[in-house]
């Protein structure tokens, strides 16, 4: 590969996108430091570096991660893995091709343009059939559903009553478009109406409590993410962010006019007993329309599903949220599950190099579950204190770690300067980490003068 490589994205949540390796490397994860991040809890937050430069060519590295590497369908092991161009690659859910386009395969599409909108495959919508009208019916059944209906009607009302003092404190997420009869669009050019902003809104409630989950994007450029989980939790976490001109046009291509214009105003089902409500609401407004679609105690459109489940891995790759879209009581259970894997690898420290690194990023993992939870449970203190001791004793061992190896390299004693920058870097697996990179260069200028010696 004369140029930079580039990564094409045929299957996950990021389909269709393309990265290119540059000199700095990729590095990919489900945290949202990564270069490549993605909402997949398949996915560990540091799962695999990619690096290229003209000497070794195109290589994958895994991170230590969970759930592995797979290169043309075998998992990687620990060493850097070698991509020639068209190899494929399986992190998650995510299918990654080397160098090459989308191929015309198990009906994917043909080619990539990442400039233009992401075919989802929505033709037009199959018809969906409310469960009240069913032509002449049954009169029995009829009757049977007259017996509940005043007890759900009063439940419906009062949860309808706090949904409405919900949103009535959430103008952020609003669109102020008055609702109307849309605006003919041409169908020569039906994909032409720009998508303006939008609103989009997840509600799951019984007689206890309410989640609500809302994404809303402004004018200006603005994407919003707020939840309310109430009473019992009380939680409202919001975040939002300028998006840059890559981030709209992504958001462009999910809500392109040609992805929903066929779905119907409303999908309506029956109320459940004991009575609950669980409602998605999308409002996109168009340069010449305004499409508002919603789904209540009914099974979404497949249509539907497709563009909310890519708009809430937007969102939450976007601003890093991706945590707020749990329960308290979720929250706290993956935060428990973090420190007792921080709390095993700091007990097993001596048993291998990189057993510190990996306690620090386990506390750091929880602290991050922990961080919209008010008050702080005691666990977020433990996995503070959890997550310093770790990082003194690792800061400590790599400065005796890197003398051992300085020494070495003073002493012109190469073989063993390989083998303790070796250790360093099984000690440091992260890449970012200031510590890798010296010991990584280092250790490539060890192996060059090794070959040269072993040359003569």
């Amino acid at each position: 590969m004369d140029a930079a490589p580039k990564l094409y994205f045929v299957s996950g949540l990021l389909a269709g996108k393309v990265f290119e390796v540059g000199p700095a490397g990729l590095r990919l994860g489900r945290s949202s430091s990564c270069d490549i991040s993605i909402a997949d809890e398949e996915l560990s937050r540091n799962h695999c570096y990619f690096e290229f430069s003209d000497s070794t060519g195109l290589r994958v590295t895994d991170l230590a991660s969970a759930n592995g590497t797979i290169v043309n369908g075998s998992l990687i092991g620990a060493d850097p893995c070698v991509l020639h161009n068209g190899a494929e690659i399986e992190v998650g859910a995510q299918k990654i091709r080397v160098g090459t386009p989308y191929q015309q395969d198990d009906g994917a599409r043909g080619g990539v343009d990442v400039g233009s909108a992401v075919d989802l495959g929505l033709g037009a919508s199959e018809s969906v059939q409310s469960p009240y009208s069913q032509g002449e019916g049954n009169e029995a059944e009829k009757k049977k559903l007259l017996i509940p209906v005043i007890r759900i009607l009063l439940v419906v009302l009062c949860l309808a009553a706090i949904f409405f003092l919900l949103k009535s404190n959430s103008d952020l997420f609003n669109p102020p478009v008055k609702e109307g009869s849309p605006k003919k669009v041409d169908s020569a050019n039906e994909q032409t109406p720009k998508v303006l902003e939008f609103f989009y809104e997840k509600v799951e409630a019984d007689q206890s409590r309410i989640f609500r989950y809302a994404i809303g994007y402004s004018p200006d450029g603005v994407l919003s993410v707020r939840v309310d989980d109430v009473p019992d939790e009380n939680r409202r976490p919001e975040k939002k962010s300028p998006l840059d001109s890559q981030a709209k046009a992504e958001i462009a291509n999910i809500l392109a006019w040609k992805n929903l214009k066929d779905l119907d105003p409303e999908y309506v089902g029956l109320t459940p007993d004991p009575p609950e409500l669980k409602s998605l609401t999308l409002k996109v407004v168009y340069s010449t329309c305004v499409k508002t679609v919603r789904v209540v105690n009914m099974h979404e459109p497949e249509a539907f599903r497709a563009v909310r489940e890519k708009l809430e891995a937007f969102s939450k790759s976007e601003l890093g949220v991706w945590a707020i879209q749990y329960s308290r009581a979720k929250l706290l259970e993956m935060a428990e599950k973090a420190v007792e894997l921080g709390e095993s690898k700091w007990l097993d420290r001596d048993v291998e190099h990189g057993n510190l690194a990996a306690s620090v990023a386990a506390y750091e993992e929880a602290i991050f579950y922990l961080e919209t939870i008010n008050p702080k449970p005691p666990i977020a203190a433990k996995a503070r204190e959890g997550k310093e001791r770790s990082e003194d004793l690792l800061k400590e061992r790599c400065v005796e770690q890197r003398f051992r190896a300085d020494r070495a390299l003073n002493l012109a004693r190469w073989e063993e300067a390989k083998k303790e920058l070796m250790t360093l870097l099984e000690m440091v697996p992260d890449r970012r980490d200031d510590r890798h990179r010296d010991a990584r260069a280092k250790l490539l200028t060890v192996e060059s003068r090794i070959k040269r010696e072993s040359g003569r």
